[in-house]
């Protein structure tokens, strides 16, 4: 079939440079939006499929492997399990399993090299490019973003190898490959260089499966044991990539980088033990199966090696997670400082140390909620999608203290306790459930400030500066609730409450605005937008107010509607 390639022959050294490089270019960025396009299609459930059904070490390798076949990216995988690590939602040996799939997702990138479907590669872009064009839903936009990813993906290998083709007559070209060929220790050390570099496996054995192609069609070029050679080390190259990335990170993302590390390493050398045997087993699939599919006869030695290594270190996971641990020590998770904090024996041998305990632990509730609301904010400023997984990252810890200090304060026995006992009993847990509200809202922020981006809605200099002096406003009583509820103190409360009168009248001020707008027939999309903004930072404020009531009138037991 012609190709529109074919009408293109790079004979100079400065056009085979180009191909090369442009090819490899326009590779690599295809498989990144590619990975990109298919994260907005398959949306912000991933981090809680993944928390929902890592139960066990076999439904973790499960997991990561489907996760990682949805978006095209084991680093991305691996972020989100540090995420929850980070957040005491799920431990290291739940997320070794994780990775441990991670790694067989993916090798799905291999196999859609190897489909024999390059010369469509235009026709992809040329769909893509309708889809995002003329459609406005995200979904469809992402999954035009798919297409021309797919599409970039196969037209860099093509110019790769429109350019590497035209090498098999030159003498040159021929001395230098006679030199590595049949060396697979150079392989080895090749494919852990290019693959630190480029930052991607996949895109790494995307060019090895190409190489590799043009080498069998030339009879110049490497061999199938130079090819795993190349293969086991990208696999350790991989691992570089993260590690860079977690230095200055948190211990859990330590942790997980060097989880990955030593799994890789692990199973690269173990193949490097039987790589002879390897060698021959592909060529055996290669002659009698593939004979016409090189770049296939990779993908399947690449899934090879990761499900043969996940077998075999499946067994060894609990010791995997041991030295990992005993290199970089972990930090107390959440579920075990809580755990620490909240003694049983208090309970009913001193159920006002109990309440104090509690207290301490509702001050830390408030310090995550204020946190979380300082994300928002950010994300108000800043358009960039990590304020949403931190977001989310800090609901659940707040979630997660509701319940646990929740299940707490309501199994202290009642029958032996003062009255002033069993009062503050019910305001603790009154002010849990209004950080947690406040935490319900900040979500309902980062929402509305993601459809804002994802429609192009605009926000003129002044309303901004509005909306930050608001912000700073409900931050300063956020800050002035945590420190009034742990000092008791009657001066913070007041000031709560004068604050929220001048919010208040912040609020009335602009809904009365958007009232004259509505008046006059101009009210818009964008000004709907920032009322149901504006709508939840006074309801933040009025749960602080219910907090610092409590503090100046423990009796009070009116309360404004709950939303």
């Amino acid at each position: 079939m012609l190709t529109f390639l074919s009408l293109f022959n790079p004979t100079t050294p400065s056009e085979l440079a180009f191909f090369i490089a442009g090819g490899l270019g326009i590779f690599l960025y295809g498989i990144n939006m590619m990975s990109d396009s298919l994260k907005v299609v398959a949306g912000n459930k991933l981090k809680l499929l993944i928390q929902k059904t890592t139960g066990t070490i076999f439904k973790g390798i499960l997991t990561g492997a489907l996760i990682t076949v949805l978006i095209q990216s084991s680093s991305a995988t691996t972020v989100i399990v540090v995420g929850l690590i980070t957040a005491g939602l799920m431990n290291l040996r739940q997320a070794i399993g994780v990775i441990m799939g991670a790694n067989i997702g993916t090798t799905i990138t291999a196999f859609l090299i190897g489909l024999k479907i390059e010369n469509y590669s235009l026709l992809f872009i040329a769909i893509g490019a309708i889809l995002i064009l003329f459609f406005n839903r995200q979904n469809i936009k992402g999954t035009g973003g798919i297409l021309i990813g797919f599409g970039l993906l196969f037209l860099g290998l093509q110019l790769m190898s429109s350019a590497l083709l035209q090498f098999q007559n030159s003498p040159t070209f021929k001395n230098a490959i006679s030199r590595i060929s049949n060396k697979w220790y150079l392989s080895i050390i090749t494919g852990v260089i290019l693959t630190a570099i480029i930052q991607s496996s996949s895109a790494s054995i995307g060019i090895l499966q190409q190489f590799y192609e043009i080498s069998i069609q030339t009879g110049i070029g490497i061999t199938l044991k130079d090819a795993l050679g190349y293969l086991l080390g990208a696999n350790i190259g991989t691992t570089i990539t993260v590690m860079l990335a977690s230095i200055g990170g948190s211990r859990e993302s330590k942790q997980a980088a060097l989880s990955h590390v030593l799994f890789n390493v692990l199973g690269a050398l173990i193949f490097l033990i039987f790589l002879t045997p390897y060698t021959r087993l592909f060529t055996w699939v290669q002659q009698s199966y593939l004979p016409n599919n090189p770049k296939m006869t990779i993908a399947f030695a690449h899934i090879f090696f990761n499900v043969i290594v996940t077998i075999i270190l499946f067994f060894f996971v609990d010791l995997l997670a041991k030295l990992v641990t005993k290199i970089i020590p972990a930090k107390e998770s959440l579920a075990v400082h809580i755990a620490d904090k909240l003694s049983d024996e208090l309970l009913e041998t001193s159920p006002v140390l109990a309440l104090e305990s509690a207290k301490a632990l509702i001050v830390e509730m408030g310090q995550v909620t204020l946190e979380m609301f300082d994300v928002a904010h950010r994300y108000f400023n800043e358009n960039n999608t990590k304020y949403i997984e931190e977001c989310q990252n800090l609901e659940r810890k707040i979630d997660f203290y509701d319940k646990v200090i929740h299940d707490y304060l309501i199994r202290m026995p009642t029958a032996n306790l003062k009255s002033s006992t069993r009062l503050y009993q019910i305001i603790y847990l009154d002010t849990i459930r209004d950080f947690e509200r406040i935490g319900d809202h900040c979500v309902n922020l980062v929402e509305f400030m993601t459809d804002r981006y994802e429609q192009g809605i605009s926000i003129t200099t002044n309303l901004q500066e509005e909306f930050n002096n608001f912000f700073n406003q409900v931050h300063k009583q956020i800050q002035n609730t945590i420190d009034c509820f742990n000092l008791k103190s009657i001066t913070k409360a007041y000031e709560i409450v004068s604050l929220e009168s001048e919010i208040d009248t912040l609020e009335r001020k602009f809904r009365k605005s958007q009232f004259n707008l509505i008046s006059a027939g101009h009210l818009s999309q964008e000004d709907i937008h920032y009322v149901d903004i504006l709508s939840n930072l006074e309801r933040i404020s009025d749960h602080c107010f219910n907090i610092a009531q409590n503090i100046i009138d423990p009796f009070y037991m009116q309360r404004p509607d709950e939303d």
